[in-house]
């Protein structure tokens, strides 16, 4: 019977003609090594692009803030180097101040003029003080006695500061060291880790080396 179906084709049977226009799809080794491969470049193409997104946001942290070229890390500056820096701006404050107001408190009236309990020349002498330390460290993030001892205020998490940190750090805290005589508290800076006064804990601020 096969022998007749071999020399006469057009007598096969439907079931054999449908086996025999059937194609049994073929799954090859290269189909799977080619899927996998293009997974793996896609991981791999992913992992590198998250590679130098972190590396970019690394690098632009580092150029905000200062760090040490000899360990790598940040210095903080501790108490006698801000001691120091602020015994220049003090100097400074009282210069601008002698220089302003001074010549108002040749005028009688001036001199003797109160308001609630402080006098006229003592509330411009504040004003002038607190003015300095505001501008200046929102404009250069360092006063002048900072520039000459190479420190800079940053903030904790290296961002620019803003005018509410740089308020709250020499308006707010200052302040409160000053109406309450509490000028001891500066001591902090000493014995914090990373060399912190109140003024910059209240702030999230860090005083550093450039």
């Amino acid at each position: 019977m096969d022998k007749e179906k071999r020399e006469h084709p057009e007598e096969l049977t439907s079931s054999d003609q449908d086996y025999s226009r059937t194609e049994i799809p073929e799954t090859t080794e290269t189909d799977e090594h080619t899927a996998s491969d293009k997974a793996s470049d896609a991981y791999e193409n992913t992992y590198q692009e998250n590679r130098v997104a972190d590396k970019e946001i690394k690098d632009h942290r580092q150029e905000e803030i200062p760090l040490s070229p000899l360990t790598g890390e940040q210095r903080y500056a501790g108490f006698w180097m801000r001691f120091w820096a602020y015994i220049v701006d003090l100097i400074v404050v009282f210069s601008l101040t002698g220089l302003i107001v001074k010549p108002f408190t040749m005028i009688d009236s001036f001199r003797e003029a109160t308001l609630w309990l402080w006098s006229v020349s003592g509330l411009l002498g504040g004003v002038i003080f607190f003015a300095y330390f505001l501008f200046m460290t929102k404009w250069r993030g360092q006063t002048l006695g900072k520039m000459i001892f190479g420190l800079r205020v940053i903030r904790k998490d290296g961002e620019r500061l803003s005018w509410s940190d740089t308020l709250i750090r020499e308006v707010v805290g200052r302040f409160i060291h000053r109406l309450l005589f509490l000028f001891f508290l500066y001591a902090v800076v000493a014995f914090t880790p990373r060399k912190q006064g109140l003024h910059d804990m209240f702030a999230d601020t860090l005083v550093i080396h450039e």
